[in-house]
């Protein structure tokens, strides 16, 4: 968290472009919305779109979300491009864009173009999984003006034994080996299935105080998660 908002602060200041990647699951978007509520509440414009969006539905989207009056956007590219680029300049905005990986050269293009070289027109905060960064790279352009970048990368054994005992008071008292065996169970510091697993074992010890928090209980909660996941022991 501390080191996503340390490039969110930097892309506000600057009015810049900044990137956050990574692997699906370890938190990129949670973290950067949580940041951004925080930070830039009023300011934040969110924008997501399914894999490859076209410029309509991108200009759109865009329109909808800054509130432009109307309605519909104008249909010719020209003037509707232009009264966004007015909205844009009239007042801060940050631009978040998740799932940044779905979206094909010509939108990328589209919002490098937005955020200008005379006139720096919005903060920009790509996020997205997958090739997002060799799409980036891919177009010179917008490689070029992306000011910092950061990498979320799955925790490591030490980190998942410092962070999940704080996470959530169930792996409060929980041994360092049981949190391990969680851990790889449940894929190696993805903090998304940590937060499903931790979901179900919560509810699993809230129905029944008499159960225990041991390796037969995580192996029926993945039972539950993951149906290729074998659990023998018979719980009511």
């Amino acid at each position: 968290m501390a080191e996503t908002e340390a490039r969110i602060l930097k892309a506000i200041k600057h009015n810049a472009i900044v990137c956050i990647h990574g692997h699906v699951g370890l938190g990129k978007t949670f973290a950067v919305h949580t940041i951004l509520r925080r930070r830039a509440p009023e300011t934040t414009i969110r924008l997501r779109y399914n894999t490859g969006a076209n410029m309509n539905e991108i200009r759109t989207h865009l329109w909808s979300r800054l509130g432009l009056p109307g309605g519909e956007p104008p249909q010719a590219a020209g003037p509707c491009d232009q009264q966004i680029r007015d909205a844009l300049e009239a007042e801060p905005r940050i631009l978040l864009i998740d799932e940044a990986q779905g979206l094909g050269t010509k939108p990328l293009e589209y919002f490098r173009t937005l955020w200008g070289d005379d006139a720096r027109r919005a903060a920009i905060v790509l996020v997205g999984s997958g090739n997002t960064r060799q799409k980036i790279l891919n177009n010179p352009a917008l490689h070029s003006r992306i000011l910092d970048w950061y990498q979320f990368s799955p925790l490591t054994p030490a980190e998942v034994q410092a962070t999940i005992p704080a996470y959530q008071k169930i792996w409060a008292a929980a041994s360092p080996e049981l949190i391990l065996y969680a851990d790889d169970m449940v894929g190696h510091g993805s903090f998304r299935n940590w937060a499903r697993i931790t979901l179900h074992l919560h509810d699993a010890l809230e129905d029944n105080p008499k159960l225990t928090l041991d390796k037969d209980l995580v192996r029926w909660v993945l039972s539950r998660i993951d149906p290729t996941t074998r659990h023998t022991q018979q719980r009511n």
